[in-house]
Protein backbone atom coordinates (compact mmCIF):
# COMPACT_ATOMS: atom_id res chain seq x y z
CA UNK A 1 0.00 0.00 0.00
CA UNK A 2 2.87 2.33 0.77
CA UNK A 3 4.17 1.67 -2.76
CA UNK A 4 0.97 2.91 -4.39
CA UNK A 5 0.92 5.88 -2.08
CA UNK A 6 4.44 6.82 -3.16
CA UNK A 7 3.42 6.61 -6.82
CA UNK A 8 0.49 8.89 -6.14
CA UNK A 9 2.79 11.25 -4.22
CA UNK A 10 5.22 11.47 -7.15
CA UNK A 11 2.43 12.27 -9.61
CA UNK A 12 1.05 14.90 -7.29
CA UNK A 13 4.45 16.56 -6.85
CA UNK A 14 4.99 16.73 -10.62
CA UNK A 15 1.66 18.47 -11.13
CA UNK A 16 2.00 20.84 -8.20
CA UNK A 17 5.59 21.67 -9.17
CA UNK A 18 4.30 22.76 -12.56
CA UNK A 19 1.83 25.09 -10.88
CA UNK A 20 4.51 26.42 -8.56
CA UNK A 21 6.78 27.09 -11.51
CA UNK A 22 4.30 29.46 -13.15
CA UNK A 23 2.58 31.59 -10.50
CA UNK A 24 -0.08 34.06 -11.63
CA UNK A 25 2.15 37.06 -10.92
CA UNK A 26 4.90 35.48 -13.00
CA UNK A 27 2.69 34.95 -16.05
CA UNK A 28 1.71 38.60 -16.14
CA UNK A 29 5.31 39.76 -15.72
CA UNK A 30 6.60 37.52 -18.48
CA UNK A 31 3.98 38.72 -21.00
CA UNK A 32 4.66 42.38 -20.33
CA UNK A 33 8.46 42.20 -20.58
CA UNK A 34 8.95 39.47 -23.22
CA UNK A 35 10.61 37.49 -20.43
CA UNK A 36 13.83 35.99 -21.76
CA UNK A 37 14.54 39.02 -23.94
CA UNK A 38 15.12 41.05 -20.78
CA UNK A 39 18.92 40.79 -20.61
CA UNK A 40 20.47 44.15 -19.82
CA UNK A 41 22.22 44.53 -23.19
CA UNK A 42 22.39 42.57 -26.48
CA UNK A 43 25.48 40.68 -25.36
CA UNK A 44 23.55 39.14 -22.46
CA UNK A 45 23.81 39.57 -18.72
CA UNK A 46 27.46 38.51 -18.49
CA UNK A 47 28.54 41.25 -20.90
CA UNK A 48 26.69 43.84 -18.84
CA UNK A 49 28.07 42.51 -15.56
CA UNK A 50 31.59 42.69 -16.95
CA UNK A 51 31.03 46.20 -18.25
CA UNK A 52 29.37 47.60 -15.10
CA UNK A 53 31.21 45.42 -12.61
CA UNK A 54 28.03 44.59 -10.67
CA UNK A 55 26.35 41.20 -10.15
CA UNK A 56 22.68 41.49 -9.19
CA UNK A 57 21.42 38.52 -7.18
CA UNK A 58 17.80 37.85 -6.27
CA UNK A 59 17.33 36.50 -2.74
CA UNK A 60 14.19 35.05 -1.15
CA UNK A 61 14.21 33.87 2.48
CA UNK A 62 14.84 30.13 2.80
CA UNK A 63 17.02 29.30 5.83
CA UNK A 64 19.83 28.34 6.01
CA UNK A 65 20.48 29.10 2.34
CA UNK A 66 19.17 32.66 2.49
CA UNK A 67 18.01 34.52 5.60
CA UNK A 68 18.21 37.73 7.56
CA UNK A 69 20.28 37.81 10.74
CA UNK A 70 19.24 39.63 13.90
CA UNK A 71 20.61 42.90 12.53
CA UNK A 72 18.71 42.54 9.27
CA UNK A 73 21.73 41.61 7.13
CA UNK A 74 21.52 38.93 4.45
CA UNK A 75 23.36 35.76 5.44
CA UNK A 76 23.20 32.08 4.55
CA UNK A 77 24.96 29.40 2.52
CA UNK A 78 24.00 30.75 -0.90
CA UNK A 79 24.63 34.33 0.22
CA UNK A 80 28.16 33.26 1.17
CA UNK A 81 28.53 31.56 -2.21
CA UNK A 82 27.46 34.55 -4.33
CA UNK A 83 29.54 36.97 -2.27
CA UNK A 84 32.61 34.81 -2.90
CA UNK A 85 31.71 34.43 -6.58
CA UNK A 86 31.58 38.22 -6.93
CA UNK A 87 34.87 38.58 -5.06
CA UNK A 88 36.61 35.99 -7.23
CA UNK A 89 35.36 37.74 -10.37
CA UNK A 90 36.24 41.26 -9.09
CA UNK A 91 32.57 42.30 -9.25
CA UNK A 92 30.52 44.25 -6.77
CA UNK A 93 27.37 42.52 -5.59
CA UNK A 94 23.82 43.83 -5.25
CA UNK A 95 21.37 41.63 -3.32
CA UNK A 96 17.84 42.20 -4.58
CA UNK A 97 15.00 41.02 -2.28
CA UNK A 98 12.29 38.93 -3.94
CA UNK A 99 9.63 36.45 -2.78
CA UNK A 100 8.86 32.85 -3.62
CA UNK A 101 5.64 33.98 -5.33
CA UNK A 102 7.47 36.31 -7.74
CA UNK A 103 11.11 35.12 -7.86
CA UNK A 104 11.06 33.33 -11.22
CA UNK A 105 9.08 36.11 -12.87
CA UNK A 106 11.43 38.72 -11.41
CA UNK A 107 14.43 36.84 -12.82
CA UNK A 108 12.88 36.58 -16.28
CA UNK A 109 11.87 40.24 -16.20
CA UNK A 110 15.50 41.27 -15.66
CA UNK A 111 15.18 42.54 -12.09
CA UNK A 112 18.37 40.64 -11.26
CA UNK A 113 20.88 38.37 -13.03
CA UNK A 114 21.01 35.31 -10.77
CA UNK A 115 18.44 33.76 -8.45
CA UNK A 116 20.05 32.37 -5.28
CA UNK A 117 17.49 31.14 -2.77
CA UNK A 118 17.93 27.43 -2.19
CA UNK A 119 15.96 26.83 -5.39
CA UNK A 120 14.96 23.23 -6.03
CA UNK A 121 15.60 21.80 -9.48
CA UNK A 122 12.46 20.63 -11.32
CA UNK A 123 11.96 19.92 -15.03
CA UNK A 124 8.90 22.17 -15.00
CA UNK A 125 10.87 25.19 -13.80
CA UNK A 126 13.57 24.44 -16.38
CA UNK A 127 11.09 25.53 -19.06
CA UNK A 128 11.33 29.09 -17.72
CA UNK A 129 14.91 29.43 -16.49
CA UNK A 130 18.38 27.91 -16.83
CA UNK A 131 19.88 26.11 -13.86
CA UNK A 132 23.52 26.00 -12.92
CA UNK A 133 24.99 22.65 -11.95
CA UNK A 134 23.50 21.44 -8.67
CA UNK A 135 25.68 22.00 -5.60
CA UNK A 136 23.83 19.58 -3.29
CA UNK A 137 20.66 17.63 -2.51
CA UNK A 138 18.57 17.83 0.65
CA UNK A 139 15.94 15.61 2.25
CA UNK A 140 12.88 16.89 4.07
CA UNK A 141 12.60 17.10 7.85
CA UNK A 142 9.83 17.78 10.34
CA UNK A 143 10.42 19.66 13.59
CA UNK A 144 7.65 19.41 16.19
CA UNK A 145 6.56 20.99 19.44
CA UNK A 146 7.13 18.32 22.10
CA UNK A 147 4.14 19.36 24.20
CA UNK A 148 1.71 19.46 21.29
CA UNK A 149 2.69 16.10 19.76
CA UNK A 150 3.80 14.18 22.83
CA UNK A 151 5.11 10.80 21.75
CA UNK A 152 3.06 10.61 18.54
CA UNK A 153 4.89 8.99 15.64
CA UNK A 154 4.55 9.75 11.94
CA UNK A 155 1.62 7.38 11.46
CA UNK A 156 -0.28 9.13 14.23
CA UNK A 157 0.46 12.48 12.62
CA UNK A 158 -0.72 11.25 9.22
CA UNK A 159 -3.94 9.64 10.40
CA UNK A 160 -4.68 11.03 13.85
CA UNK A 161 -6.08 14.29 15.12
CA UNK A 162 -5.63 17.47 13.08
CA UNK A 163 -2.43 19.46 13.73
CA UNK A 164 -1.19 22.82 12.43
CA UNK A 165 1.93 22.24 10.32
CA UNK A 166 3.78 25.22 8.85
CA UNK A 167 5.60 25.23 5.50
CA UNK A 168 7.33 27.91 3.44
CA UNK A 169 4.79 29.31 0.96
CA UNK A 170 5.30 28.85 -2.77
CA UNK A 171 7.83 26.02 -2.55
CA UNK A 172 7.87 22.40 -3.70
CA UNK A 173 7.95 21.53 0.01
CA UNK A 174 4.52 23.13 0.42
CA UNK A 175 3.07 20.78 -2.18
CA UNK A 176 4.72 17.81 -0.49
CA UNK A 177 3.25 18.74 2.89
CA UNK A 178 -0.27 18.86 1.50
CA UNK A 179 0.23 15.47 -0.14
CA UNK A 180 1.60 13.63 2.89
CA UNK A 181 0.05 15.50 5.81
CA UNK A 182 -3.29 16.41 4.28
CA UNK A 183 -5.13 15.37 7.44
CA UNK A 184 -3.41 18.23 9.24
CA UNK A 185 -3.96 21.94 8.70
CA UNK A 186 -1.13 23.09 6.41
CA UNK A 187 -0.23 26.70 7.20
CA UNK A 188 1.82 28.44 4.50
CA UNK A 189 4.28 30.96 5.98
CA UNK A 190 6.56 33.60 4.48
CA UNK A 191 8.96 33.87 7.43
CA UNK A 192 10.48 30.64 8.72
CA UNK A 193 12.14 32.48 11.61
CA UNK A 194 8.73 33.53 12.92
CA UNK A 195 7.28 30.10 12.13
CA UNK A 196 9.93 28.40 14.24
CA UNK A 197 9.13 30.75 17.11
CA UNK A 198 5.49 29.78 16.64
CA UNK A 199 6.43 26.09 16.87
CA UNK A 200 8.35 26.75 20.07
CA UNK A 201 5.47 28.61 21.71
CA UNK A 202 2.78 26.24 20.45
CA UNK A 203 1.03 28.45 17.88
CA UNK A 204 2.13 25.88 15.31
CA UNK A 205 2.51 22.19 16.09
CA UNK A 206 5.32 21.67 13.60
CA UNK A 207 7.24 22.92 10.57
CA UNK A 208 8.16 20.88 7.51
CA UNK A 209 11.32 22.12 5.79
CA UNK A 210 14.41 20.90 4.02
CA UNK A 211 17.25 19.70 6.18
CA UNK A 212 19.30 20.88 8.00
CA UNK A 213 16.79 23.42 9.39
CA UNK A 214 14.58 20.94 11.35
CA UNK A 215 17.50 19.06 12.93
CA UNK A 216 19.38 22.28 13.72
CA UNK A 217 16.48 23.80 15.63
CA UNK A 218 15.70 20.57 17.48
CA UNK A 219 19.33 20.48 18.63
CA UNK A 220 19.25 24.14 19.62
CA UNK A 221 16.02 23.79 21.67
CA UNK A 222 15.86 20.13 22.77
CA UNK A 223 13.50 20.79 25.70
CA UNK A 224 10.88 22.28 23.38
CA UNK A 225 11.39 20.62 20.01
CA UNK A 226 11.95 17.20 18.47
CA UNK A 227 12.03 15.83 14.93
CA UNK A 228 10.39 13.00 13.05
CA UNK A 229 12.11 11.20 10.19
CA UNK A 230 10.19 12.15 7.03
CA UNK A 231 13.03 11.56 4.59
CA UNK A 232 10.70 9.23 2.67
CA UNK A 233 8.66 12.31 1.74
CA UNK A 234 11.29 13.26 -0.81
CA UNK A 235 14.63 14.88 -1.58
CA UNK A 236 15.44 17.85 -3.80
CA UNK A 237 18.56 19.15 -5.54
CA UNK A 238 19.47 22.85 -5.29
CA UNK A 239 21.07 25.09 -7.91
CA UNK A 240 21.38 28.71 -8.94
CA UNK A 241 19.25 30.02 -11.80
CA UNK A 242 19.74 32.52 -14.63
CA UNK A 243 17.59 33.47 -17.61
CA UNK A 244 17.38 30.92 -20.39
CA UNK A 245 19.48 32.97 -22.81
CA UNK A 246 22.30 33.49 -20.28
CA UNK A 247 24.29 30.31 -20.90
CA UNK A 248 27.56 32.28 -20.65
CA UNK A 249 26.71 33.40 -17.12
CA UNK A 250 25.67 29.85 -16.19
CA UNK A 251 29.04 28.64 -17.49
CA UNK A 252 30.84 31.07 -15.17
CA UNK A 253 28.82 29.87 -12.18
CA UNK A 254 29.48 26.21 -13.04
CA UNK A 255 33.21 26.87 -13.37
CA UNK A 256 33.17 28.75 -10.06
CA UNK A 257 31.53 25.79 -8.31
CA UNK A 258 34.30 23.49 -9.58
CA UNK A 259 37.00 26.02 -8.70
CA UNK A 260 35.86 26.65 -5.14
CA UNK A 261 35.05 23.01 -4.49
CA UNK A 262 38.67 22.19 -5.30
CA UNK A 263 39.89 25.15 -3.23
CA UNK A 264 37.97 23.96 -0.17
CA UNK A 265 35.78 27.04 0.23
CA UNK A 266 32.51 25.20 -0.44
CA UNK A 267 33.33 22.40 2.00
CA UNK A 268 34.26 24.97 4.64
CA UNK A 269 30.97 26.84 4.28
CA UNK A 270 28.99 23.60 4.28
CA UNK A 271 30.48 22.69 7.66
CA UNK A 272 28.95 25.80 9.20
CA UNK A 273 25.63 26.07 7.33
CA UNK A 274 24.79 22.40 6.76
CA UNK A 275 26.63 20.34 9.36
CA UNK A 276 26.29 22.48 12.50
CA UNK A 277 23.49 24.24 14.35
CA UNK A 278 25.60 27.33 15.14
CA UNK A 279 23.79 29.43 12.51
CA UNK A 280 20.54 29.17 14.46
CA UNK A 281 21.86 31.79 16.85
CA UNK A 282 21.99 34.30 13.99
CA UNK A 283 18.22 34.20 13.47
Amino acid sequence: MRFFRVLGHVASIVMTSLLLAVPTTFAATADSTHADGASRQPGGSLATIQKQGVLRVGVAVNAPWVMRDKSGQWVGLEVAYVRQLAKDMSWKIELVPTTWATAIGDLRAGHFDVLASGLSVTPQRAQWLKYSDSYGSFSLGLVLNRKALGTDDLQALETGSKHRIGVLSGTVTAATTKTWLGNSEVVEVNDESQALQDVRNGKLDGLLAEQPLPDAFAKAYPDQLRTLDVSMFGKTAHAFAVRRNDQDLADVIDAWLVYEQAAGFIADREKFWLESAAWVELM
